[in-house]
């Protein structure tokens, strides 16, 4: 039997898979909203909304993350290795730009005071050129 179409196989990735966007900020929502709601001297049910808020942020993260890959410039963004920045970040605000130009460029070619920064200012510029033109 193929690999690919081994039911246990199936199984376990769809049990892998980040739950749909829609449920699991439903879920990061309901904890939330719990953990504020209740009085500050029920320490252990604040802490486990905490812990439990975390972990559906994570969820969140992971389904968004999933959804934008399934774009063009979420799969450009994933060859590069920094989708899970940009969907952390929400998109494009202050400093994001920033952000993906240093990440996408080498250590070599980052500023440090010399004539790199103008490769910098370029990469930015392109950079920038292509969020434009992704979004448009």
């Amino acid at each position: 039997m193929h690999a690919a179409q081994d039911p246990d196989l199936l199984l376990v990735e769809r049990m892998l898979a980040p739950p749909p966007l829609e449920d699991a900020r439903s879920s990061l929502e309901f904890w939330q909203r719990r953990h504020r709601s209740l009085p500050l001297y029920r320490l252990r049910a604040r802490r486990e909304a905490r812990v439990m808020a975390g972990r559906w942020h994570e969820r969140v993260v992971d389904a968004e993350l999933v959804r934008f890959e399934r774009t063009f410039f979420g799969r450009l963004l994933k060859r590069f290795g920094i989708s899970r920045l940009w969907v952390q970040r929400g998109s494009v605000g202050k400093g994001m730009l920033f952000d993906l130009a240093w990440a996408l460029l080498s250590r070599r070619t980052r500023p440090r005071g010399d004539g790199r920064a103008v490769a910098f200012v370029a990469a930015l510029a392109v950079i920038t050129a292509l969020v434009l033109l992704a979004q448009s």
